[in-house]
């Protein structure tokens, strides 16, 4: 019968079964009367050869099938060798079916390999510099990753940051962003920029800022007349402002996008959860609403009543927590342009001597009182600001001290740095 022999005529049964590696089918005569051939197997007795299974092979006269060996792929059956890997990959186990089973022998940069050797690609929003990196890192605040496999972030704009790590998009750095046209209406050649321009190259007949608040100047490096132009205004033509042309342009970026004091003054569009992640409800649903303005965004209304030195905003009707907005360095530890905005807590002039209450009348009599010089930031306080900026380029104070030394010293300038990019930060978390 198949799958065995009959050595003798008249044989009343079979000698015996065919041997391993041969097959016998019926009429067979001796136990190797045909051998296994390349592709398949052959057990003990069998009429007819077995193909091989993908991830294994089989020689001539085989047996059994074999699996692949390390390194090794097969993807078809009935193969009497096995696929190498490419070169520099490697399979993590014995019988792999796949191209895919082949590994790199070491992960590269922008991969990782985990606890079972194989390397996977960093996703988006993170990183690996290194060899067999056995993690990704996520990106770092103020910086983002939005193609997989990278091996580096890219950084966000000086002038912008991100709410934490791992940003995986650019629309996700938040800060000022502006566009401008060759053409009326948003037409013709358009730009985006998202940082201070000293001179523009081209002629720009509208523009639309997309997010904060933009100063427009009609010379270089920005000097000469200015107009302001907001998120929310539009599409502006140029035409239509009063400085006629556009020369430069910067970003204003206090109370904007980060809080100066208490954040009194903020009134940006940037953030609508608080601290917490929890989204914040519409001001007009909450005891502040004949204070804030009728929106959902963190501000801080509440001219210092509420005992949160940062803005805030609702989470239900009676519920309120902080927003995680950032404090503004510039004009906070350092001054811009003359210093207007400088809201600091500086209270020495240059001498060193103490500076005297700006609502107080002694020793020295002045009339820069608030409100009318609020612009200024002036108030109940002895902190350095400048109200006159038609004489000084710099926050400045009247001294308390000065009538135990001499009746001509009445005002010092505060010994205050200059912001510039090289020494202060825009943001502080």
């Amino acid at each position: 019968p198949p799958g065995s022999y009959c050595a003798n005529e008249g044989a009343t049964a079979p000698t015996g079964p065919c041997n391993k590696g041969y097959y016998c089918p019926e009429g067979s005569t001796n136990a190797q009367q045909n051998i296994c051939p390349g592709g398949t197997y052959c057990p003990e007795g069998i009429a007819d050869p077995i193909n091989c299974p993908v991830g294994t092979y089989c020689e001539e006269g085989s047996a059994s099938s074999m699996p692949c060996p390390l390194n090794t792929y097969n993807p078809r059956t009935s193969q009497d060798k096995c696929i190498s890997c490419p070169e520099g990959m490697r399979t993590i186990t014995e019988g792999s079916t796949s191209l895919d089973d082949c590994v790199d022998v070491n992960c590269k940069a922008g991969y990782y390999r985990d606890r079972t050797g194989i390397c996977h690609i960093c996703p988006k929003g993170t990183f690996s510099n290194k060899v067999n990196a056995r993690a990704c890192h996520k990106c770092p605040r103020n910086q983002y990753s939005s193609k997989e496999g990278a091996i580096w972030c890219r950084p966000c704009p000086d002038t912008a940051y991100t709410w934490g790590e791992g940003t995986a998009d650019f629309k996700d750095c938040i800060g000022p962003v502006i566009e401008v046209c060759s053409g009326e209406d948003m037409t013709g050649t358009c730009y985006r920029y998202y940082d201070d321009t000293l001179h523009i190259k081209m002629f720009i007949r509208s523009l639309t800022v997309i997010r904060g608040v933009f100063e427009l100047y009609d010379e270089t490096n920005h000097r000469g007349k200015y107009a302001t132009v907001e998120e929310g205004d539009g599409a502006v033509n140029i035409a239509n402002l009063d400085i006629g042309v556009v020369e430069s342009f910067s970003p204003v970026l206090r109370n904007f996008f980060c809080y100066l004091d208490q954040g009194w003054e903020f009134r940006g569009s940037v953030r609508s959860q608080s601290k917490s992640g929890k989204p914040c409800i519409n001001w007009n649903r909450t005891p502040l609403k004949h204070k804030a303005k009728p929106n959902r965004f963190c501000q801080n209304p509440n001219a210092g009543n509420y005992p949160s030195a940062k803005p805030f905003c609702y989470v239900s009707e009676t519920k309120r927590e902080e927003c995680d907005l950032p404090a503004c360095i510039w004009d906070m530890d350092c001054y811009t342009g003359k210093g207007i905005h400088y809201r600091g807590k500086v209270n020495k002039g240059d001498n060193g001597w103490y500076c005297q209450n700006w609502n107080s009348h002694w020793p020295n009599i002045h009339h820069y009182h608030s409100p009318e010089y609020n612009w200024a930031g002036v108030g109940d306080h002895s902190y350095c600001r400048n109200p006159d900026t038609e004489d000084e380029d710099k926050p400045w104070c009247y001294l308390e001290d000065y009538w135990f030394l001499s009746w001509f010293i009445r005002y010092d300038s505060c010994a205050i740095p200059r912001c510039n990019r090289s020494k202060f930060n825009f943001y502080k978390f």
